[in-house]
């Protein structure tokens, strides 16, 4: 595929062009209309006309809408919603999919896809839009316009996620021949301008290196030409969603060169926390491990005169913070696969605070060290909240660490046994372990099918408590998890050391690449305090049953 025709079969491309070809006859009996009925001709819409013609261009813009909606729905890139029984867009992420089996609506009829529904679309967003704007909307370049007595908050592009220039030429290709003659000035490009979008995209930059010293250049510039014009008594503040994950040298590009453009601009980060702001039903989430969340920073300009100080302090200083940060926001209702992203925000404001950290070589410590320190004091903490773990849960922890679910020599899981305090036919009558063969290997989640009752099983683990969780919420939904947590507080067991142990198994299975039980153990700590709020409440309306009873 070199064009975007290819996208589309020959059937699509005339339904498509012969609705695109229609806009402008509606537009001219549109004014034919106005005109019989009264209404002055007047200046065009893109002159600021208020009369017929402005009119007709008006129902023209609104019909040219509905048609590159119609597009979206009428490729030969849609896929099927086999969830919602529906035709899926082509942009259900950012990008175009490869699709190798596509399906197609009628856009004639009244099911999904159809090109009423775009129209009655439209015009149900037009009648819901105010009147008079509440805001105004300004198309200027970030890194020259002026911010005196402006309140900056961004959320500022993400690196190398979504090239929007490049996407929109899908839908503009469509929409300049039918509004070539009705917004001249928006349509005078052939295609979309892209040379100055502020994305690392390596072919327009000459690979990689380029396109990264760009994006990081140009990040430089729009943060430090905001501190030198922005208002100082309230701070900017910068919204930002992409997944911290470490590459290979060591740690996201995306938010490196974000963090990297700040810091060097003279910003100070006072502060962050994270906040759900994505849809959790969105195409991305579905089958990853997507952020709920975004992090906000709150960001100040650096006082001229910040110490310098050295690294040793700088690592003593960040232990001592981040890790009671870390603490706090673990006990929040965060998400798992959000912890490592909400971690950079108070480690990185600790590093922020100073001018230069210097290295024992004399060097200035870079943001991409500070954030693989701060990835290991994660791993630390995380590791700290093991201390009262019972032997098997023990055992199975650093058994996951090392070797998964694999299957591993028996020798093995005896020795690591014993030096947990417990054995290989404990943690078998215990449901978490498993032999064969000669081999030893973790029982998983989903491979927990038994049925299982805490009240009446004689030896049960931390771990098998969590894994049983995990394993019933993804096999039989929230009520049957929700059930069985009721039956684990009537045993006595501390329900937050569990959430904190599947928090702590999802964070070792993202560092494995166990992307299927990452995602397990994240659905369940994200509806985790639901969860247990009603089974608290079964458990004691149970407890107020059987005094009832006795007595």
């Amino acid at each position: 595929m070199t064009e975007f025709a290819d996208l589309f079969t020959n059937r699509q491309l005339t339904v498509l062009t012969t609705l695109a070809e229609t806009v402008a006859t509606v537009r001219q009996q549109v004014v034919d209309d106005a005109l019989n009925a009264g209404m002055p001709l007047g200046a065009p819409l893109d002159d600021g006309g208020d009369g017929a013609q402005a009119y007709a261009d008006a129902i023209a813009v609104y019909l040219a809408l509905a048609v590159s909606r119609q597009t979206d729905r009428s490729s030969s890139i849609n896929s099927w919603d086999s969830g919602c029984n529906k035709i899926r867009n082509v942009f259900s992420r950012q990008a175009i999919p490869m699709t190798w089996d596509y399906a197609e609506a009628n856009p004639f009829s009244t099911k999904s896809g159809n090109f009423l529904g775009q129209v009655e679309w439209v015009a149900e967003a037009v009648e819901n839009v105010p009147a008079k704007p509440l805001s105004e909307a300004h198309q200027a370049d970030a890194a020259t316009r002026d911010y005196t007595d402006v309140v900056v908050s961004t959320d500022p592009p993400y690196y190398d996620n979504i090239g929007y220039s490049d996407l929109s030429d899908y839908f503009y290709v469509w929409l300049r021949p039918m509004l070539a003659d009705v917004l001249p000035s928006v349509t005078a490009t052939m295609m979309t301008p892209k040379a100055q979008e502020l994305v690392a995209n390596p072919y327009r930059h000459g690979g990689k290196d380029g396109a990264a010293r760009f994006f990081t250049d140009g990040f430089n510039q729009v943060f430090a030409h905001i501190r030198q014009t922005a208002r100082t008594d309230v701070p900017m503040t910068v919204y930002y969603a992409y997944k911290q994950k470490d590459n290979e040298t060591g740690t996201s590009t995306g938010w490196y060169a974000l963090l990297d453009g700040l810091i060097k601009a003279g910003w100070e980060i006072t502060a962050t926390w994270p906040v759900r702001s994505e849809l959790s039903n969105r195409m991305l989430s579905k089958g990853t491990n997507a952020l709920a969340s975004s992090i906000v920073l709150a960001c100040r300009p650096r006082p001229d005169d910040a110490e310098t100080i050295t690294a040793r302090i700088f690592n003593n200083l960040l232990r001592s913070e981040l890790a009671q940060r870390l603490r706090t926001i673990i006990a929040s209702e965060i998400s798992p696969v959000d912890l490592s992203q909400a971690a950079i925000g108070p480690g990185i404001s600790v590093y922020s605070r100073y001018a230069h950290i210097r290295q024992p070589d004399g060097t200035d410590m870079s943001v991409q060290e500070a954030l693989q320190l701060i990835n290991q004091i994660i791993d630390e903490v995380m590791g700290e909240e093991g201390t009262g773990y019972d032997a098997d849960t023990r055992f199975a922890v650093k058994w996951y660490e090392a070797y998964g679910w694999s299957h591993q020599d028996s020798g093995i899981a005896d020795q690591l046994a014993r030096t947990n305090g417990t054995s290989v036919a404990q943690l078998e009558s215990g449901g978490i372990l498993s032999t064969g063969g000669g081999d030893a290997w973790l029982r998983q989640p989903t491979a927990m099918t038994e049925a299982w009752d805490p009240a009446t099983d004689v030896h049960t683990s931390l771990f098998e408590v969590a894994m049983r969780l995990t394993g019933i919420l993804e096999r039989d939904g929230a009520e049957a998890a929700e059930n069985a947590i009721a039956k684990v507080i009537g045993k006595g067991i501390a329900l937050d050391v569990v959430r904190m142990l599947v928090f702590r198994m999802f964070h070792e299975a993202e560092k494995r690449d166990d992307g299927a039980c990452a995602q397990q153990f994240n659905a369940l700590v994200s509806i985790w305090s639901e969860l247990a709020s009603r089974a608290t409440q079964k458990a004691q309306n149970h407890e107020t049953m059987q005094g009832v009873l006795v007595g």
